[in-house]
C-alpha cells in the first residue's frame, strides 16, 4: 500500500494544537507538536506492519495509519527510521541513532513498564502471539501446548520471550531480531518463529518468489495473551496523547482501517470481515485508560 507524502497543513496544525493545549498554564507540559512537523519513527523491516521501499517511501499499515491519524487532524509530519533497539532512545534524545523523534508508531505492545516511562497513545490494533513455520511444513500448530516439542525463535527482550517462558518448548532460541529468527528457520535450528500474528502474517505474504511463499503462519495459532499496539510519546504529554487517542478511535470506526489490514498483510476473502475485527480491531472502550496523568 503506497503511502503518499502528507501534505503540510502547518498553520491549521498550529491553530488545532494550540486549541488542544488551551487551559494549560505556564509551566505545565508542553507538547512535542509544538514544533511542526512532528518527526514520526517507524521501522523499515515489518512487511506489510511497516517497511521501507526501494521507492524511498515508508509502506505498510502503520505509515498508512500515521498518514490518517494525523491527517483527520491537519498535522504535518515528516518520517524517520527507528529500530527495536534504539526507538527509546530516539525518542528520549537521539543520540544513538541521530534521529530525535516526537512519536514512535512501530510495532510496540502496551506493557506496565512502557507506562511507566512514556505516554501511550491507542491502541490502534490488537493481536494474539502467531507462529510462523516453513510454507512447506506440515506440523499442526492451533494451541500452546503445540509449541512443546518444537525449537521456537523469540526476538530477546519482547513480550514474547516472557510469554514463551510459560510455554516451556523443547527449545528456546533467541534471536536479536525478527531477521535473526527467520535466519534460523531457514538454516534449520529452529523450526518455528512466536512473535506477533500481524508481523508474522505480513512477513509470510511477502516472502517467497513466483507465488510460492517461503513462509507460512498457523491460521489458528492465537498464542498468549492479547498485545495492544499502540503509538509512544514522551513521558508528560497527556494532551497531545489524548488527541491522538482521539484520532485513533475515530479511526477505528472507518471503514478504511478494515481495507487497509486486508491489504496490508494480504487477508483473503477466505478471511471474513467478523473474524478479522474479533481478532485485531480493539474496541473502543479499551482505549479509553493509556495516557498518563
Amino acid at each position: 500500500m503506497p503511502v503518499p507524502r502528507p501534505a503540510a497543513h502547518l498553520a491549521a496544525g498550529l491553530l488545532l494544537l494550540a486549541t488542544a493545549a488551551s487551559g494549560c498554564s505556564a509551566g505545565e507540559e508542553k507538547s512535542p507538536f509544538d514544533n511542526l512537523p512532528v518527526k514520526v519513527g517507524f521501522k523499515t523491516d515489518r512487511p506489510g506492519m511497516s517497511e521501507f521501499t526501494d521507492k524511498g517511501v515508508y509502506d505498510g499499515f502503520e505509515p498508512h495509519l500515521t498518514m490518517k491519524v494525523l491527517g483527520s487532524r491537519q498535522i504535518d509530519y515528516t518520517s524517520l527510521t527507528v529500530t527495536t533497539a534504539n526507538w527509546e532512545d530516539a525518542l528520549t534524545d537521539g543520540k544513538a541513532n541521530h534521529n530525535k523523534v516526537d512519536l514512535v508508531v512501530a510495532d510496540i505492545s502496551e506493557r506496565d513498564d512502557l507506562k511507566r516511562d512514556y505516554d501511550l497513545a491507542g491502541p490502534y490494533l490488537q493481536t494474539p502471539l502467531g507462529v510462523l513455520l516453513k510454507a512447506d511444513d506440515p506440523r499442526t500448530v492451533a494451541k500452546s501446548e503445540d509449541l512443546k516439542p518444537l525449537r521456537v525463535c523469540v526476538s530477546g527482550g519482547t513480550t514474547s520471550e516472557a510469554q514463551l517462558k510459560d510455554i516451556g518448548p523443547q527449545v528456546t532460541v533467541t534471536g536479536a531480531n525478527l531477521k535473526e529468527c527467520l535466519e534460523r528457520v531457514d538454516d534449520g535450528t529452529a523450526d518455528a518463529v512466536l512473535s506477533d500474528y500481524l508481523v508474522l502474517q505480513g512477513v509470510a505474504a511477502n516472502s517467497g518468489s513466483g507465488g510460492r511463499r517461503a513462509y507460512r503462519v498457523a491460521r489458528d495459532a492465537h498464542i498468549g495473551k492479547t498485545q495492544f499496539l499502540m503509538m509512544v510519546l514522551p513521558k508528560g504529554h497527556r494532551k497531545a496523547c489524548e488527541l491522538l487517542r482521539q484520532a485513533i478511535n475515530d479511526y477505528l470506526q472507518d471503514p478504511d482501517w478494515m481495507n487497509a489490514l486486508r491489504t496490508s498483510f494480504a487477508f483473503g476473502p477466505d478471511f471474513t470481515d467478523k473474524e478479522l475485527r474479533d481478532a485485531f480491531k480493539p474496541v473502543t472502550t479499551s482505549a479509553g485508560d493509556r495516557c498518563s496523568a
